[in-house]
């Protein structure tokens, strides 16, 4: 019967180790990736909610955010004359 060296032995259990570390720490990133996920969704659902109140008070428009002021939407000007 062969049996491998010491040397080869602790190779394996080495490569072995890596190899559950890494699958360990792609599994830590997977629960990080979805925690991530479900904190961008709340903010896209405030955002939302902000974005309809803020409407329901000022109307349309556009938020400058440097300087706070809600800008009109501007109707979309047609280079083609309108003819009767």
């Amino acid at each position: 019967m062969n049996k491998l060296s010491q040397e080869e032995l602790q190779d394996i259990k080495l490569n072995q180790q890596r190899s559950n570390e890494i699958i360990f720490a792609l599994g830590e990133i997977a629960l990080q990736k979805e925690g991530l996920i479900e904190q961008y969704r709340n903010v896209v659902s405030e955002q939302n909610e902000l974005g309809k109140s803020l409407t329901e008070k000022y109307g349309d428009g556009k938020i400058d955010l440097n300087t706070g002021e809600l800008l009109p939407i501007e109707e979309e000007k047609s280079d083609t004359p309108v003819t009767p």
